[in-house]
């Protein structure tokens, strides 16, 4: 089945050799973390802030 998709053979000279691997340039590892401890943890404390002043008001008008 596959002879109608056959296109001829592989030329051995065109592969390349065995390329030394070079691992990608990383950034500066940052000592100081704390600022992206601040943002991570802002990002778990607003929204519960925002979900709890949602229930807060979700409860006081109903009784109201």
């Amino acid at each position: 089945m596959l002879d109608e998709y056959y296109v001829g053979e592989i030329d051995d000279t065109a592969i390349p050799e065995n390329v030394e691997y070079t691992p990608p340039k990383q950034p500066h590892y940052n000592q100081d973390k704390t600022s992206e401890f601040i943002i991570r943890l802002l990002q778990f404390l607003v929204p519960l802030a925002i979900l709890g002043l949602a229930v807060a008001v979700k409860i006081y008008t109903k009784s109201a």
